[in-house]
C-alpha cells in the first residue's frame, strides 16, 4: 500500500513541475513578445497581433494566391528612410509557411522571380527561365513570363543592389509582386538587423523605378484576394444561400459552406465552388457484462466538394460519366462506349452533342464526370482544390467549344457562345 501511495506522489510532483514549468515557459515567452513589440514601436513602426486579410489583398502570386487555405499573422508596417512603405508579414498557406518582407514599388508591373544561392524556387510558379545577366555572378536563377521586361529589369544597377543584399543573406528569394518588391525570410527576429536591411531592399526598388519600365505597367485589381495566374477568381469564403442553388447532399443537419470561390477562366463559364459540411446522427447499443444495455447518440461530421458551371442558357439533362455498373446510351464508336457511360432523356439530343469528334476529344482529355442540367454544368471533381477548379474549367471549356451550332440555335442561340480554342484545350 505505502509503496502504490508513494508511486501516486511521485506522478503529482511530476505534474506539478509540468505545470510550474509551463506556467514559467509562458511567462518568459509572454515577457520577450512585450518587450519585441516595444522595441518595434520605439523604432516608429507599427506591430499588429492579427491583420486581416486587406494586409496580403493585393498580392497575388507565391506564397499568396495559392490554395484556400490562408492566414497572414504578425505584421509590422512602416516607412523605410527615404520614405518608401514596407511591410514584415507572418503568413502561412497550405504549402509553405514563414516571413515575408516587402517594400512598395511605383507602378505595378508583371512578375518577376530572382533566386540566389542554393534557394529553391517558390511552390507554384509558373514562369520561363532567363539567363541570369553576369553582373548577378554565379548561382542566380531569374523566371519571368515575359523575357523581354526581365531583361529590361535587370539593369546593372539592379544587379549591384541584388549583390550587395545577397551579401547580407545567402539565399535571396525575390519577387516583383504587382508594385511590391517581395523576399522572403527576413530578419525580423534580429531588429538591429531588420532595419538595414529594409534599407538595402528599399534600394533595390529604388533601382527598378529608375528603370524606364512603363510599357509593362500592369492595371489596378479588385480589392478582393484573388488567385494566382486567375485573375478572375476570387475569394468569397460563406455562403450559405449556395446550399438552395447546387445539387448536395440534402440528408442529415447542421448544413454550411466554406471555402467559396467564385470566377471564370477567360470567356469560359464562370463557376462557384466550395465544401458542403453537414452532420447525421446515429444511436450505439452496447451491453456491459452484467447484461445491462446502454446507448449513446454519435454524431458524424461530413463533407463534398461542389463544383458547378453556369451555362448561358438552360441546357436539357445529359451526364458524361465513366463506364460504370450502367452502360448508358449507345454511340457507334466501341472504343468510347468502353470508357464512357452518357444519360440523357432525349437520346437524339444525345447523339446531337455526342458527336465523333466530341468523342476524340473526351477520349483523348482526362476529366471528371459532369451533368447538365439546366442553367448549370455541376461536376464530381472528387476534391475541393485549385488545380481540380481549374482543370475542370478548361476541359468543360472545351467539351462547349465542341457541342455544334445548331444545337445551340435549337436551344435559342445564334452562334456558339464557346467558339473553338486556337491551343489544345487542357495540357
Amino acid at each position: 500500500m505505502e509503496s502504490g501511495v508513494a508511486v501516486v506522489l511521485v506522478f503529482m510532483v511530476l505534474a506539478a513541475v509540468v505545470v510550474v514549468g509551463g506556467i514559467a515557459w509562458g511567462i518568459v515567452a509572454f515577457t520577450r513578445r512585450r518587450a519585441y513589440i516595444k522595441s518595434v514601436q520605439q523604432r516608429g513602426w507599427l506591430f499588429v497581433n492579427s491583420p486581416t486579410f486587406d494586409a496580403v489583398a493585393r498580392l497575388g502570386n507565391p506564397p499568396f494566391g495559392i490554395g484556400f487555405d490562408r492566414k497572414p499573422d504578425d505584421q509590422i508596417t512602416g516607412m523605410t528612410g527615404t520614405g518608401r512603405p514596407f511591410q514584415v508579414i507572418e503568413y502561412k498557406n497550405g504549402h509553405w509557411s514563414g516571413w515575408v518582407g516587402m517594400v512598395t514599388l511605383s507602378r505595378r508591373l508583371p512578375e518577376l522571380w530572382i533566386t540566389g544561392g542554393e534557394t529553391a524556387p517558390r511552390y507554384g510558379v509558373l514562369a520561363q527561365g532567363v539567363p541570369a545577366p553576369p553582373q548577378l555572378g554565379p548561382g542566380w536563377q531569374v523566371g519571368a513570363l515575359d523575357v523581354a521586361f526581365a531583361n529590361a529589369v535587370l539593369t546593372p544597377q539592379l544587379c549591384q543592389q541584388l549583390n550587395a543584399m545577397a551579401a547580407g543573406q545567402p539565399g535571396v528569394n525575390l519577387s516583383i509582386d504587382g508594385d511590391q518588391v517581395v523576399v522572403l525570410d527576413p530578419p525580423r527576429k534580429e531588429l538591429d538587423r531588420l532595419g538595414p536591411w529594409l534599407e538595402q531592399l528599399g534600394a533595390v526598388a529604388a533601382a527598378i523605378d529608375a528603370t524606364p519600365l512603363d510599357q509593362w505597367i500592369q492595371p489596378e485589381p479588385p480589392p478582393r484576394l484573388t488567385f494566382y495566374h486567375h485573375p478572375e477568381w476570387y475569394w468569397i469564403g460563406v455562403d450559405d444561400s449556395l446550399l438552395q442553388l447546387a445539387p448536395v447532399n440534402r440528408g442529415g443537419f447542421g448544413h454550411r459552406t466554406d471555402q467559396v470561390v467564385r470566377g471564370r477562366d477567360g470567356d469560359g463559364p464562370p463557376f462557384i465552388a466550395f465544401k458542403h459540411h453537414w452532420k447525421t446522427q446515429r444511436t450505439e447499443t452496447s451491453t456491459d457484462s452484467n447484461g445491462n444495455s446502454h446507448s449513446r447518440t454519435v454524431t458524424e461530421h461530413h463533407s463534398e466538394p461542389i463544383l458547378g458551371f453556369q451555362l448561358p442558357i438552360r441546357m436539357p439533362p445529359l451526364t458524361v460519366g465513366r463506364k460504370g455498373l450502367s452502360s448508358g446510351i449507345e454511340f457507334e464508336s466501341a472504343a468510347f462506349n468502353e470508357q464512357f457511360a452518357i444519360f440523357a432523356q432525349d437520346p437524339k439530343y444525345a447523339y446531337d452533342v455526342i458527336h465523333p469528334r466530341q468523342m476524340e476529344y473526351l477520349m483523348a482529355t482526362p476529366g471528371a464526370p459532369f451533368r447538365l442540367e439546366g442553367e448549370w454544368a455541376w461536376f464530381s471533381p472528387g476534391e475541393h482544390s485549385q488545380p481540380a477548379i481549374a482543370h475542370c474549367s478548361v476541359y468543360l471549356r472545351g467539351f462547349l467549344a465542341g457541342v455544334p451550332r445548331f444545337v445551340w440555335r435549337n436551344l435559342g442561340l445564334a452562334e456558339n457562345p464557346f467558339p473553338p480554342l486556337e491551343t489544345p484545350a487542357v495540357r
